[in-house]
């Protein structure tokens, strides 16, 4: 019993870094942070019992819970566990034996905007980029922020929770599952067509073709083109975007705001930007000194206000120039705006200038691709010809 509760005790101060890649084996991922080797032993509608790795069992609420891992990579989430017993115990057998014959899955990569799984081919893993290759053989890659979860297919795995906590990366983990299990599976992506097998499968193509297909992906002129009408639907749409950080900063910024709620609203916020975005800033009392900072540690400083009462509020948006394309497919905007942050005391008015990136991606709607695009906000500079 003593060991029980050292355990209890451990296991809530004990965290660990979801940044790095868990190798194949059996874990468990516990809703306060933690994860440690082991698995399930059975379930009911109130409780998970687990053996750990050292071989003692704990039991547990089901709301302790987070995702069960196996040696194959394949998972289970405390939701995807049946609440009736028998069915439970069924689950549990078929989960934990189902690693002796794996071997030959796709790698899977889990995307939160749009939200999708991805079978694939992992090339290789950056710091803030995931490079793979389709289904039909192109070159893709995939910002680290916009990823739940990788699991490859030799088993290892790894739990992205930068810009969000492990329940959300749950709770999307459990709607996605049944898509997962299809997708893992070898013969839902055919494997990239290798220099030796092309002249086989397409005989009549010549070799040259073949090799620079995948190269054409990232031209401009490949590109999806926005009309006239698609300019002016994208831009009330990223004036929209503007408007729902707006909402977030004064979420951010309420004293009345838990430490939680406040961080939430950031993780959102961060999760609206393009990768390694920044903010320029200017003292109240000073307007000529300005700083440059990085989008979460701006975000950071405006959650330890202490004023009673702040309201931030975006007014006159209008967009300086048409959405651009760049050679990736994507395309870029800029919007102008004024910003008032209004405290009891004080109010400030200050004019910026807010870039805008459509972010193309491929989407497959009925077996046919279609390039859609996602709306992330950029840097966020003072605007000095005002």
């Amino acid at each position: 019993m003593k060991n029980q509760y050292l355990f209890i005790a451990l296991l809530f101060i004990t965290t660990c870094s979801f940044a790095q890649t868990n190798t194949p084996g059996e874990y468990i991922y516990f809703t306060t942070g933690t994860t440690l080797k082991g698995k399930v032993e059975s379930a009911d509608d109130e409780k998970i019992i687990t053996i750990l790795e050292s071989g003692s069992r704990w039991p547990g609420l089901r709301d302790k819970f987070m995702i069960f891992f196996n040696k194959s990579g394949n998972y289970l989430t405390e939701k995807n566990i049946p609440k009736d017993p028998a069915k439970a115990n069924e689950v549990i057998q078929n989960f934990y034996t189902e690693q002796k014959d794996n071997r030959g899955y796709n790698d899977v990569i889990f995307r939160a905007i749009p939200r999708e799984v991805i079978a694939c081919t992992i090339s290789n893993v950056l710091d803030d980029a995931v490079n793979y290759v389709t289904a039909d053989g192109k070159s893709a890659s995939i910002n680290r922020d916009n990823i739940f979860a990788m699991i490859r297919r030799d088993g290892s795995f790894e739990i992205f929770t930068d810009a969000r906590d492990i329940s959300e990366v749950s709770n999307n983990l459990s709607s996605m599952y049944e898509e997962f299990q299809k997708l893992r599976l070898p013969h839902a992506v055919k494997p990239p067509v290798t220099d030796v097998l092309k002249p086989t499968v397409k005989p009549a193509q010549p070799f040259p073709v073949a090799e620079t297909k995948p190269e054409s992906r990232p031209e401009t002129k490949e590109s999806k083109k926005l009309t006239a009408e698609d300019q002016k639907v994208y831009k009330a749409k990223s004036i929209e975007k503007m408007k729902e950080l707006e909402k977030l900063l004064n979420s951010i910024v309420d004293v009345r705001s838990s430490r939680t709620e406040k961080d939430l609203a950031i993780k959102k916020a961060v999760k609206m930007f393009v990768s390694g975005s920044r903010v320029e800033v200017s003292a109240v009392n000073n307007p000529n000194s300005k700083t440059n900072r990085e989008i979460e540690e701006y975000l950071g400083r405006l959650s330890r206000l202490n004023y009673s009462k702040v309201n931030i509020t975006y007014a006159e948006i209008n967009f300086i120039d048409e959405f651009i394309p760049d050679t990736a497919g994507n395309y870029w905007g800029m919007a102008s705006y004024i910003q008032t942050f209004e405290t009891k005391t004080f109010r400030d008015l200050t004019p910026k200038i807010q870039k805008i990136k459509l972010q193309q991606y491929e989407k497959i709607i009925d077996g046919t691709t279609e390039d859609k695009f996602e709306i992330l906000l950029g840097n966020i500079s003072i605007n000095v010809s005002q």
